[in-house]
């Protein structure tokens, strides 16, 4: 179902299979909908918050595939194991999670959309053993009424940990945040406590590295997600990977070794547009409608373009680089730009977010042109355009 498909279920589905969604009940989206539009298919007008549900992001994409009859070529209840270079083409097989059978498919082209929030990266933490409470990664997070009453600790300071945060100071005892930012929501809930990182926990709580203590029930790691792909053959499929990073990419996109593999939405910090532009320009360079510089030249793009970075940077797009990475790769191509001004939306909105991060849902982005936009403040209860 991806990541837009709410289940209270966790760990598995009912067929045993894992579950990749880290979505959770009352979830809205943190970036205007504009940004999540797809070409030919635009959401509703009408008096709507430009910061949706997550159900109906959901049904968007399902209104998206029933409108264009994609269904018949999505193969459900597929698990993929294994995805191996065999000659020119790609060995993939998978298994139908409903019957435990293992199906085995030529590709010529591979397209690997898993995207960089699959796995979660849950650092140690000294003596969390000791630990008697409750322990769980943001991915398992589903619903607020689970942590009514309770003291709970959040770690992190991302998205996912201050949304988080505007869920759970309403039905928690006490809501305990551990970050080392700046942001802070003291000064507006009495029961919210900001802390400084952990320095190791305790049977019932944790020290900080200010030596402070605090004692809580429930420990939230919102600490991020790591890349990986276990279902790729590590020998043939011509990339490296680790926690923090993927290569060699040529664009973010096209596997330099074997360019008829792409990844797309591996980039971080990039919007819901510009992995739509990849997905148009991988189907372009399976069709043979793009050609490519030659290896030598794809190395040395990436390598120049990499080679000043911290391994977690290797993969960074950047929101407020939107506009310069499209037209580099979309340069030579049909497919449509992304206007201009959504690189300055973004740029506005991650200042607005972290100081606003509780209220910022309360603006209206309106698109007045490629290069303008007006953002005022107009509270709309309503998250979705159509009926969910």
């Amino acid at each position: 179902g991806g990541t837009w498909s709410y289940t209270p279920r966790v760990g598995t589905d009912e067929y045993g299979a894992p579950l990749f969604t880290s979505s959770y009940k009352d979830l809205r989206t943190n970036s205007f909908y504009q940004s999540m539009e797809l070409p030919d298919y635009p959401f509703p007008a009408g008096p709507v918050s430009s910061f949706l549900s997550g159900p109906c992001i959901y049904k968007y994409l399902e209104g998206f595939t029933k409108q264009f009859n994609l269904e018949k070529y999505i193969r459900f209840r597929s698990l993929v194991n294994s995805v191996e270079k065999v000659g020119d083409n790609w060995n993939v097989t998978y298994m139908k999670t409903d019957t435990k059978h293992n199906v085995s498919e030529e590709c010529g082209f591979v397209v690997v959309a898993t995207g960089e929030y699959i796995a979660p990266h849950v650092p140690y933490f000294a003596k969390q053993e000791d630990f008697k409470g409750k322990m769980l990664h943001s991915r398992d997070y589903r619903d607020s009424e689970d942590y009514r009453g309770l003291r709970v600790l959040v770690v992190g300071a991302g998205p996912s940990a201050f949304d988080l945060a505007t869920h759970l100071i309403n039905v928690t005892s006490m809501f305990i945040h551990s970050h080392h930012l700046d942001a802070s929501i003291e000064k507006v809930y009495g029961n919210y406590k900001k802390k400084p990182d952990i320095k190791h926990f305790t049977p019932t709580g944790a020290v900080f590295v200010d030596d402070s203590t605090e004692e809580f029930d429930v420990a939230i790691l919102c600490t991020g997600y790591a890349y990986t792909f276990p279902f790729l053959n590590y020998q043939s499929s011509g990339v490296t990977w680790a926690p923090k990073y993927i290569m060699p990419l040529y664009n973010q996109l096209i596997n330099i070794n074997h360019p008829t593999m792409t990844f797309v939405g591996t980039g971080k910090y990039s919007i819901g547009v510009v992995r739509d532009r990849q997905g148009h320009y991988s189907a372009q360079l399976a069709a043979g409608l793009v050609k490519l510089p030659s290896k030598d030249e794809m190395f040395k793009q990436w390598f120049d373009e990499v080679k000043n970075r911290t391994p977690k940077e290797i993969n960074s797009i950047g929101y407020d680089n939107t506009a310069s990475y499209m037209d580099t790769l979309l340069n030579g191509t049909d497919i449509p730009h992304i206007p201009p001004v959504f690189t300055t939306i973004l740029r506005d909105h991650i200042d607005i977010w972290y100081s606003e991060f509780l209220t910022f849902r309360n603006y209206q982005i309106n698109l007045l042109s490629d290069t303008e936009y007006e953002m005022i403040v107009k509270p709309q209860k309503k998250a979705c355009p159509f009926d969910i």
